[in-house]
């Protein structure tokens, strides 16, 4: 594809020099002839000079007057970038079609269009939406309902009663409506609280390969549109997660945690549960969450404080060796040591 057709059809503007056939993308500091790099972190300008790549899409304030490469102007390289990438990487079909050996329960609802692989179980009651893909050893069980251009990959596990709205991508070996941590210690073990409620997942979530989430004990567990979970995240029952949320990856959330919209939300986090977060919070890796936390709030620590916070203790305690080194040598000079300091 030509560079001037790829900004015609992300949205940007064409500067030339020449006009490239692109063919692939790669950063930076490694493309080469006939592929396409953005720039979309102002830090990493100082490679335009270095760079080999045929075109780079980057924004008008950083276009350099004197280039090499052929641009294409974009408000947001960044944005650029995931177009380009549907364009330059057509989605490769897999299968299509019911395969024979895919098992459809006489009570399930199949929609238009829909591709289920070899050794994929849809059991009773289920509804299928136009356009969903299933992958081999996927297990729909009972009741679980799948909206519209759902693509699930294989060897995902979706318990009953769990309701997925269109356009969900689930990885492989997600498990999806599990019960819940629900134990009651009696007087001779500890008695199991069976789990009947249900897991509704709402519309363009994305769920990363191995994470489990919890139906709900009575009621639900709810995950919100737009939000995404990197691998192994595990959402406990009735926690409800809010709208466009970012999830990294080995993030915990203990039960009935609330989570509010657009909360960003780093590596190995964890939640301690009956907690409610507001909107558009920020929580940096490895922080431990106890506690309601208001909007907008930027957290890191364990436990977890407000950032600046922990970063300036953080700093206290890396001079700590110093200072007590300095208190020593004062001391010294004073003649003060540490047995007259234990018998005052």
């Amino acid at each position: 594809m030509r560079a001037s057709s790829l900004a015609e059809k992300i949205g940007g503007v064409f500067e030339g020099p020449g006009n490239p056939e692109l063919d692939s993308i790669a950063p930076l500091t490694e493309a080469r002839d006939a592929q396409v790099a953005f720039l979309h972190n102002p830090a990493y300008g100082k490679f335009l000079e270095l760079t080999e790549a045929s075109c780079v899409v980057l924004t008008k304030e950083s276009l350099p007057t004197a280039r090499r490469f052929s641009a294409i102007v974009h408000p947001d390289p960044h944005r650029a970038m995931a177009l380009a990438v549907e364009i330059l990487y057509p989605a490769e079909i897999e299968f299509e079609g019911i395969h024979k050996n895919a098992h459809i329960d006489p009570t399930a609802t199949i929609g238009n269009n829909v591709a289920i692989a070899p050794f994929a179980f849809v059991g009773p009651e289920c509804v299928i939406g136009d356009n969903c893909r299933i992958s081999s050893g996927c297990v729909l069980s009972a009741k679980i309902h799948l909206g519209p251009n759902c693509a699930l990959h294989p060897n995902v596990t979706i318990y009953p009663n769990t309701w997925l709205g269109e356009n969900c991508i689930v990885h492989s070996g997600a498990v999806l409506g599990s019960d819940g941590f629900g134990f009651a210690p009696v007087k001779d073990g500890i008695l199991k609280v069976r789990q009947v409620g249900k897991l509704v997942i709402e519309q363009d979530v994305e769920i990363g390969a191995n994470c489990a989430i919890d139906r709900g004990s009575f009621t639900e567990t709810r995950i919100g549109r737009g939000t995404k979970l990197d691998n192994m995240v595990h959402i406990g029952h009735n926690c409800v997660i809010g709208e466009y949320c970012l999830i990294a990856a080995q993030t915990g959330l203990a039960g009935s945690t609330v989570l509010g919209n657009r909360a960003m939300v780093g590596g190995q986090v964890g939640f301690a549960g009956h907690q409610k977060i507001g909107d558009n919070c920020v929580f940096l890796a490895k922080s431990g969450i106890k506690g309601n936390i208001p909007a907008g709030s930027r957290f890191f620590g364990y436990p977890a404080k407000d950032a600046m916070v922990t970063h300036r203790e953080n700093g206290y305690i890396s001079r700590l060796g110093k200072l007590f080194k300095r208190v020593k040598e004062i001391e010294e000079k004073l003649g003060v040591h540490e047995e007259q300091q234990e018998e005052k």
